[in-house]
C-alpha cells in the first residue's frame, strides 16, 4: 500500500464528484434497461452479498477519517456534504494545496448492480479487475482515461447494488502507477467500512 499512499498524495482535482455532466468519466449514468443482461453470464454473481441498504446512506461515511488521512500527506478537506447528482450520492476528499482528490459514489441508478455497468460494454472503457474482499470490481468509463491518470471503478456488493470509487492523479504523478489499481484500493477501504456497518 506504500506506493498507493505516495501516489495518492499527488492526486489531482477531478470534476467527477463536483458536478460533471454528460459522459464525463466519474459521472455514473443509468444504463439501458435490458432485462437480458440481468442473466448475462459475464456479469459476476455476488456470493456473499452485503445489505443493499448500505449504499442508500451517506457516502461521506464510506471512508473513516483514519482511512482518508492515510491517503494524503496532510489532512484533506472533505466535501461539505454528500451531493446528489440525480443518479448517485457522492462525496469527495482532497488536498487543495496539491489539488488532490478521491471520491466515493453510492449509485442508486444501478438497480441491477454491476449488470448495469456491464451493459455499457461496447460503448466505452471496461476492464475487469481483481475482486476486493470477494466483491467484484470493474473499471469503466466512456473512454480509457488511464493515460491521464484517471480511473473510476464500480464494486458490486449485491446483485442489485454497487458503488463507485474515483481517483485522478496530478499531472506530476501521471505515469507513476495505474490509477485503476489505486481506485480499486480506495474501493477496498470502503468495503471494509461498509462491512463493519452491515
Amino acid at each position: 500500500m506504500s506506493r498507493f499512499v505516495s501516489v495518492a498524495a499527488g492526486l489531482a482535482v477531478a470534476c467527477t464528484l463536483t458536478g460533471c455532466s454528460g459522459t464525463t468519466p466519474g459521472t455514473p449514468e443509468p444504463s439501458a434497461s435490458s432485462t437480458a443482461l440481468s442473466t448475462d453470464p459475464s456479469v459476476p454473481k455476488i456470493t456473499s452479498p452485503l445489505p443493499p441498504a448500505l449504499i442508500q446512506g451517506d457516502p461521506c461515511a464510506a471512508l473513516t477519517s483514519a482511512q482518508v488521512n492515510g491517503l494524503f500527506s496532510k489532512t484533506p478537506t472533505r466535501s461539505p456534504a454528500a451531493k446528489d447528482t440525480g443518479v448517485a450520492k457522492s462525496c469527495s476528499w482532497g488536498d487543495d494545496s496539491r489539488g488532490s482528490l478521491v471520491g466515493i459514489q453510492f449509485v442508486y441508478a444501478w438497480k441491477r448492480g454491476l449488470a448495469d455497468v456491464y451493459a455499457t460494454q461496447g460503448r466505452g472503457f471496461l476492464k475487469v479487475l481483481a475482486p476486493v474482499q470477494g466483491y467484484p470490481v470493474v473499471a469503466y468509463g466512456p473512454s480509457d482515461e488511464r493515460s491521464k491518470g484517471m480511473c473510476n471503478v464500480a464494486v458490486g456488493i449485491a446483485d442489485n447494488a454497487a458503488f463507485e470509487a474515483d481517483v485522478q492523479f496530478a499531472s506530476s504523478a501521471v505515469g507513476q502507477g495505474d490509477p485503476c489499481d489505486d481506485a480499486r484500493k480506495v474501493a477496498d477501504l470502503a468495503v471494509t467500512t461498509l462491512k463493519a456497518g452491515a
